[in-house]
């Protein structure tokens, strides 16, 4: 009977790493040739002629910047060499999909 449970415990522990597997691979930031942080974001849905588009898009430019590059808070980051690399990696990250987007208002709004 312990065995049994033993074994139930080994094979459900097994199940969730192999699941983890592509949750933790999704994770991984995408570098370029040059060694640059890369982001994709989608505004397909968005009219970027309005205002309300735009600030939706730049939430999400900033969100995916977030997400590839590190907590920008000291306690998360762990130490500040971490933080303040993640912050530049935050500044560099978001400025380049801005630019990469093309137009007029929206670098109005992320250089305000």
């Amino acid at each position: 009977m312990k065995e049994s449970n033993r074994v139930r415990k080994l094979l459900i522990a097994s199940a969730v790493v192999i699941l983890s597997i592509p949750a933790i691979a999704g994770a991984v930031p995408h570098v370029n040739d040059a060694g640059q942080l890369v982001a994709r974001v989608s505004y397909a849905d968005l009219d970027l002629s309005s205002e309300a588009g735009l600030l939706t898009l730049y939430r999400r430019l900033q969100s995916e910047s977030r997400s590839a590059c590190g907590s920008r808070n000291y306690r998360q980051a762990g130490s500040v060499q971490q933080l303040m690399k993640n912050r530049r990696c935050y500044n560099d990250l978001l400025s380049r999909l801005v630019v990469k987007v093309n137009n007029a208002k929206l670098d109005e709004i992320h250089a305000s």
